[in-house]
């Protein structure tokens, strides 16, 4: 399914908005024109459905593999580039969302403004940091550094603690204060504490990094003072959770009232921290990694105050460094991007405006996105085929053999309770509050760092929105939030080849309906079975259903680790177990709904392929791609996901798949019925 599996509530897959390789035979209509005609589908699917694509589809000469992913990421990236650019040109009228994203565009792009203003935009907050005297004024300042702009997955954040508002673990009603980690300015804890040689080097060069950076803030001893922020920072890594724990919900669910943090977490003058972050009132908070508040608060009551006014100076510059002068943005590339990331070149200025504007106004970007891109018809369509798809899933719930009764009803319940979004939410985030001023870059990414934060804690006061949108509209993706029970499809993600809102039904179902399908199984696996339908941590499985769904999940590891596509090196059946599951539950779930689209009427014959034929080819052709063998090994020793053509062969399993085809035994992918793996 995605980028990142984890038993977090959130789990996402998203590919970012980049600068890619132009569409590559980017299947149109029923893609037909893709198909090997010389190849039989019964022994060789996965090249039927996409030999000529893959006689001609290239891997850039940047990347290791290229996939119909990259190919939507490159298309929507530059669509999203023509509408901020044209906002940025035609000065729209002030207050108006194409205003504010253009105005915004335009202030980061506008460098000799940036040059001329030189480090003053960040004068008084470095005039406040000098102000900071004792752990209560320390404190209050950290408090205005609380970050609400969190990754909710990996459960991090750049300044030295984060908030993520959502709904209680327990309530399903109410939003909670989740306290996040952080204070990290490199990516991994890992990065501070792993012992290997290539880890010390990086930790030297980034002390440079801090030196100059501190130099930069016009600080007088830089190299004692950027070797005390890396042992500071050493220190707050010790302190955090590893990522596992991190990313297990039941170490995250630790609620804590507001009279336990000085009792559990002594140091930091929690009184001045809260108020100064604007949520003195709040009483009750869900601390993610307890460890992590305990030994950062502990080191804010034990460290010297010069000591933390060095480290907010660096993390200050650099949280700015792309809107402050080149000599700032430049170093601050050095290491993040050549050392950390190895590139060798600053990206074009106006991929990281994007990206910032991105950040600040996604939703206002996306409202241009959609209007041009996304109309209402197109939307009406997709919500249309996932009532079918949930259709489908109501009457194949009631036959699954490894669920008990009791757990079936469940399962109906929570299906009932999913909330699907598509494409766009019905409600905008409102950003008329929101002031953009061409000229003011940093002036401006303070501002919209603001106006979130506040939008945010303002849930705290509010009702749960189960409705919300965690994805914006242009961004190619979707994710599943356990608690609330949600999942959500963005607009940049439902597009040809995936889905065309005017194009073939079969095609639709069969590639953007088994991926939906894919993803709305994962709330009924081991993955979402820890959550009930209103999105509260309870495990709705009993032990007789989990022995009896691992003993149907056998005979499809035991299928998967005969797949072996270089001589030494085969599919791992265990290690991608899950999401092949989901593959087939997907698959089944589409199809059943396809047929239900029909509502009893024989589908069309489209380029000499019946519907059934044009549905699987679909699904087929949503997994190709080109990779190295490089990133082939790697995927698969560490991914959670099977290689494409492997992920297409799950059509072995489906009895329509052999009806439409005509595969018979001799056949090279023919399975005796027996063999079939059928879990949902």
């Amino acid at each position: 399914m995605s980028l990142f599996r984890t038993t977090a509530p959130v789990a996402l897959f998203a590919i970012a908005l980049s600068t890619a390789p132009a569409d590559q035979n980017a299947r149109t209509g029923d893609g037909t024109q893709d198909i090997a005609r010389s190849i039989k589908p019964g022994d060789d699917f996965y090249r039927y459905a996409n030999g000529g694509w893959l006689r001609t589809a290239m891997i850039p000469a940047s990347e290791q593999s290229y996939d119909t992913r990259a190919m939507l990421v490159a298309r929507t990236s530059q669509r999203v580039r023509d509408l901020i650019e044209e906002a940025a040109a035609t000065h729209s009228a002030k207050g108006s969302v194409a205003q504010k994203v253009g105005d915004y565009y335009a202030s980061f792009m506008d460098e000799s403004s940036i040059e001329a203003k030189e480090m003053t935009p960040l004068a008084d907050e470095m005039a406040l940091i000098s102000t900071i005297t004792n752990k209560t004024s320390l404190s209050a300042y950290l408090g205005t550094t609380l970050n609400s702009e969190v990754d909710g997955l990996t459960g991090n954040a750049d300044h030295i603690f984060g908030v993520w508002v959502n709904q209680s673990f327990t309530d399903s009603e109410h939003c909670v204060f989740h306290l996040l980690q952080g204070g990290l300015g490199m990516p991994d804890r890992d990065d501070y504490l792993e012992q290997s040689a290539k880890m010390a080097a990086l930790r030297v060069q980034y002390q440079s990094h801090i030196a100059a950076m501190l130099r930069l803030a016009g600080v007088a001893d830089v190299e004692t003072g950027a070797a005390r922020v890396l042992t500071l920072e050493i220190r707050i890594a010790q302190a955090h959770a590893p990522d596992a724990d991190a990313a297990d919900v039941f170490k995250q669910n630790n609620p804590w009232k507001r009279a336990d943090f000085g009792v559990k977490a002594p140091g930091m003058d929690w009184d001045a921290y809260f108020k100064a972050a604007g949520v003195a009132e709040q009483a009750e908070f869900v601390v993610w990694q307890p460890s992590a508040v305990t030994g950062t608060s502990a080191l804010v009551g034990s460290e010297g105050i010069d000591l933390w006014k060095d480290y907010l100076r660096v993390h200050l510059i650099e949280h700015y460094a792309n809107v402050l002068p080149k000599a700032v943005a430049a170093e601050h590339f050095a290491f993040y991007g050549t050392i950390l990331s190895g590139m060798q070149q600053m990206p074009e200025r106006s991929q990281d405006a994007i990206a910032a504007t991105n950040a600040a106004l996604g939703q206002a970007i996306g409202q241009l996105y959609t209007q041009r891109y996304f109309p209402p018809e197109a939307k009406a369509r997709a919500k249309a085929m996932v009532s079918d798809l949930i259709a489908a899933y109501r009457a194949r719930i009631p036959n699954l053999t490894w669920m008990s009764p009791e757990t079936k009803e469940k399962a109906l319940t929570k299906l009932a309770a999913l909330r699907i979004g598509v494409g766009y939410p019905d409600r905008w985030i409102d950003y008329s509050t929101l002031q953009v001023k061409r000229g003011d870059a940093l002036g401006n990414m303070r501002k919209a760092e603001a106006f979130n934060r506040l939008r945010n804690l303002a849930k705290l006061k509010q009702a749960a929105d189960p409705d919300e949108w965690r994805i914006d509209p242009q961004i190619v993706g979707a994710v599943i939030v356990f608690s609330p029970n949600t999942e959500t499809f963005s607009a940049g993600l439902l597009q040809p080849p995936y889905f065309d809102s005017q194009g073939d039904v079969a095609s639709n179902y069969g590639s953007a309906g088994a991926g939906i399908a894919h993803e709305i199984s994962h709330s009924f696996d081991e993955l979402g079975n820890v959550y009930d339908a209103l999105g509260r941590l309870a495990n709705w499985w009993t032990t007789e259903d989990l022995a009896k769904y691992h003993a149907a999940g056998a005979k499809l590891v035991a299928q998967f680790n005969g797949y072996c596509p270089l001589s030494d090196l085969c599919v791992t059946g265990k290690q991608v177990l899950t999401e092949n599951i989901a593959d087939l539950a997907g698959l089944l779930t589409a199809h059943d709904a396809y047929i239900l689209s029909l509502k009893g009427k024989p589908d069309v014959v489209i380029s000499g392929l019946t519907g059934e034929q044009r549905f699987f080819l679909a699904f087929a052709q949503r997994w190709r791609k080109v990779q190295s063998e490089a990133a082939l090994r790697r995927q698969i020793k560490t991914d959670t996901h099977s290689p494409g053509e492997y992920r297409s062969d799950t059509v072995r399993n489906v009895e329509a798949w052999y009806k439409a085809y005509d595969v018979t035994p001799g056949d090279k992918l023919y399975l005796k019925p027996e063999d079939r793996v059928v879990i949902w």
